[in-house]
């Protein structure tokens, strides 16, 4: 724990010029998933040049170190240098659902940082946050990343223990705060199947039930990288009624926001992550 304490001291400029260093080696050295990325990029994006597609996993390992060490900062950072270092451009989306008694799922994915998203939400939120995330099996890493994600007060809940919390605040406006691109084990039944980066793609339809069980209405938060440490995020409407909507059509329509968001800058995504493993 020392050593990460440690490494989120460092100035912004020395902990990039160690991501420099990381990202060189993971890509050049360990060639770190190097051959689940460029499946990856290759399957997701066929019209792109063998030339365009390692420029982007060449960003790419950059953005992954640069993400990983952002981390870990947030042990430490102010919380005046973190709001100048990520601007939310719609916050009252949210505070004034919660102005109505309205609790909101708020869905996002693994493009840029989204543990920095997390917080900064944290920070300008008026409803508390139930952040869903999935138990370590490491119990250091699994204490170090419950403290770095509750930092500004968002509090962890594990993703089977989800439902239970849900209905114990049913009556009080808070927002359940999720990542869902992930792919879901094969043990999991309860996945949909649609068409995401050109390939057939399984998806978690617990967001889906979830909302549809108490009504909540779902927005998608999207985040963009203006410059190295500097973010900005905007929320987006996904259904402000998930009981009139199927189950597929609302899945259907994040996954259509997840591409539309990877799209326009597809080296901030998480393309190491093995996410085409499970077929139907």
């Amino acid at each position: 724990m020392i050593l990460f304490k440690l490494i989120s001291w460092l100035p912004f400029w020395l902990l990039y010029l160690i991501s420099d260093m990381m990202a060189f080696f993971a890509e050049n050295v360990f060639r770190y998933r190097r051959a689940v990325i460029l499946k990856n990029l290759r399957n997701s994006f066929p019209d792109k040049s063998e030339d365009e597609l390692k420029k982007i996993k060449s960003i790419y390992y950059r953005n992954l170190t640069d993400v990983a060490l952002e981390t870990f900062k947030l042990l430490s950072i102010s919380k005046e240098e973190f709001t100048n270092r990520i601007k939310i451009l719609n916050v009252e989306k949210v505070n004034n659902l919660y102005e109505k008694n309205i609790s909101v799922i708020a869905t996002t994915s693994h493009l840029c940082n989204w543990e920095w998203m997390l917080a900064i939400c944290a920070v300008h939120f008026k409803p508390s946050i139930d952040a869903v995330y999935q138990k370590i099996k490491n119990r250091f890493f699994e204490k170090l990343m419950l403290g770095i994600r509750s930092r500004f007060g968002s509090i962890p809940v594990e993703k089977n223990l989800v439902f239970r919390e849900s209905l114990k605040k049913r009556n009080t406006p808070h927002v359940i705060a999720l990542v869902a691109d992930q792919s879901p084990p094969r043990s999991d039944e309860q996945v949909i199947w649609t068409p995401f980066l050109n390939q057939d793609t399984a998806f978690y339809a617990g967001m889906a039930r979830l909302a549809k069980s108490f009504k909540w209405p779902i927005i998608f938060g999207e985040m963009r990288r203006l410059d190295r440490g500097y973010y900005e995020m905007e929320f987006k409407d996904i259904c402000d009624a998930p009981e009139d909507y199927t189950d597929e059509q609302i899945i259907n329509k994040y996954a259509e926001m997840v591409e539309q968001s990877i799209r326009k800058n597809p080296e901030s995504w998480l393309w190491s992550h093995n996410r085409w493993k499970r077929t139907r």
